[in-house]
């Protein structure tokens, strides 16, 4: 599949899923702990933290594939200046209706009609993992952050620990469409840097952000899973990120400078 036609596959699948991700979003204020999604979005949270300060008066930020605009109400109310970037038209109604005060951009992650070296920092999350070729939207980035600036990008380990990259793959082709919808790409830490460096990204660190075999608990055992996360968490914090371990994780978080 070429690479504008699976964009344009993955930002249909999105735009028919933009109410179900304004709810779990939500739900990541009741209750962390209520499925793999909203606990993966808390683990990337605390990652996310680390990197951005906490008052964000004077700086701007923009966030590629922003969706229905979690962070980037998030950062807002922690004094940011914010665009958010998306390719799907329902995603960003549903961000705007949330963050009427926000700049929006309808556009391709690829093409992005913004200012170059505007940005302090960039937020690109969960987009890279549907995209066949990586590079347009690093440059996009890097094309936007000013010297000095950040970007935070995640990506799909193909090792993953929940072996979901081979489930992908498996359903995919027997048409198993209650497991996947859309092909998924999965990056190596070592591609990752490799692609950074290309973007002309000269600092690049890849950290793991949590890991575990919660996504087979959702679907199996749903009961279970609130007990499971909260429990597992302590033991996720110290070996997600851990040397050699971090290969396993089910998410990178990227910090490209």
């Amino acid at each position: 599949m070429s690479n504008e036609r699976q964009k344009q596959r993955a930002i249909a699948t999105h735009s028919d899923q933009a109410g179900l991700f304004s709810e779990r979003y939500g739900a990541l204020v009741e209750d962390p702990y209520r499925n793999s999604f909203v606990y993966s979005r808390k683990r990337l949270n605390e990652w996310l933290d680390r990197y951005l300060p906490l008052n964000g008066s004077g700086l701007r930020l923009v966030d590629v594939g922003c969706g229905t605009g979690y962070h980037l109400r998030r950062y807002r109310e922690r004094g940011y200046e914010i665009s958010g970037v998306d390719g799907s038209g329902e995603m960003l109604n549903e961000a705007q209706a949330a963050n009427p005060q926000i700049e929006f951009v309808l556009a391709d992650v690829d093409r992005i009609p913004l200012p170059s070296a505007a940005y302090d920092a960039a937020l690109c999350i969960e987009v890279l993992r549907y995209l066949p070729d990586i590079q347009p939207c690093l440059r996009e980035i890097r094309r936007m952050v000013k010297p000095g600036g950040v970007a935070l990008i995640t990506a799909a380990p193909p090792m993953q620990a929940n072996l979901y990259p081979i489930v992908n793959r498996v359903a995919l082709a027997v048409g198993a469409g209650n497991l996947t919808r859309l092909r998924q790409y999965f990056h190596s830490a070592r591609y990752l840097r490799q692609e950074c460096a290309r973007a002309g990204f000269s600092d690049v660190q890849i950290h793991g952000v949590y890991g575990g075999f919660s996504v087979w608990i959702d679907r199996l055992a749903p009961s279970f899973v609130r007990s499971y996360l909260r429990a597992w968490e302590r033991v996720d914090a110290k070996i997600a990120d851990a040397p050699g371990l971090m290969h396993f994780s089910n998410m990178f978080l990227v910090i490209a400078k």
